[in-house]
């Protein structure tokens, strides 16, 4: 939630767009409450499979009745439509397409191979888009979304490897059912194809020295890093570990953009 709640404040931030703060506080709302909408569907539909691979969780542990949950879930769409329209009716119907996506993913694209790693990687990219949305600049954020595409697949198909005991008993067939070279094979494209991007802000002038600095010291090195781990044996035993390299990968790449911005107001 605090990822997403950056993500749209630098979109807002970097696309120059026009609007009191308030306007920016709608919208980081409306992103969060989405998010938690398909937060708590998602774990609503889970309930069985987290009591094998998540026991900890409220919904699976007991501490929180399904009922409730649901009632949560639906003030958290409320929240997100009504903070949406509160801000622009372009900002109302961009916050109900990922309300849409998320509960088309929870109730039927979750046990679906693939698509709904495709799917929640893209919401995962739309939200730097969606503070942007009405920003004079907002084409300096196309290609940090591709990043943030190619970025979030690796993490939602080992995510995946690390719900397959809970999902198989479910009857849930997703990425983690695939060949492991297949899996090896899809990461490893996204991870080189992330590498050769990566750079492409800096070449073409949309970020500048301080951007570059930033993805060589700390961006490349926590992608080396996870990399080296997936390579070097079998990354079901290092999910755990990856996943949360990439997450930190994320954070240092939405760094480098706000500390580049920073800069160059400064100058």
């Amino acid at each position: 939630m605090l990822m997403i709640g950056v993500g749209v404040a630098l979109g807002f931030w970097l696309s120059h767009a026009a609007g009191p703060w308030q306007k920016l506080i709608l919208l980081i709302a409306a992103a969060i409450a989405a998010g938690g909408f398909g937060n708590v569907v998602n774990d609503i539909s889970d309930i069985a499979t987290d009591k094998i691979s998540h026991p900890s969780r409220p919904l699976a542990k007991g501490d929180i009745s399904k009922r409730s949950s649901t009632v949560f879930s639906v003030l958290c769409a409320a929240a997100a439509l009504i903070c949406g329209f509160l801000a622009s009716w372009q900002h109302g119907i961009g916050a109900s397409v990922p309300l849409v996506m998320l509960l088309l993913y929870a109730l039927i694209l979750k046990g679906t191979p693939l698509a709904g790693n495709v799917l929640v990687s893209a919401l995962v990219a739309y939200t730097i888009v969606f503070g942007g949305l009405l920003g004079p600049d907002v084409q300096r954020l196309y290609v940090p979304a591709i990043l943030a595409f190619l970025l979030n697949m690796p993490r939602e198909i080992i995510k995946d490897v690390q719900d397959q005991p809970g999902d198989r008993v479910a009857g849930y067939i997703t990425s983690a059912s695939l060949s492991r070279p297949a899996l090896k094979a899809i990461i490893a494209v996204c991870g080189l194809l992330y590498a050769m991007l990566v750079i492409v802000p800096y070449v073409s002038r949309g970020f500048g020295i301080a951007y570059a600095l930033v993805c060589l010291i700390v961006v490349a090195p926590l992608h080396l890093y996870w990399s080296w781990l997936f390579y070097r044996s079998d990354f079901r035993k290092s999910a755990g570990k990856i996943s949360a390299l990439i997450k930190w990968e994320m954070a240092a790449g939405l760094g480098a953009m706000a500390v580049d911005e920073i800069i160059k107001r400064i100058l």
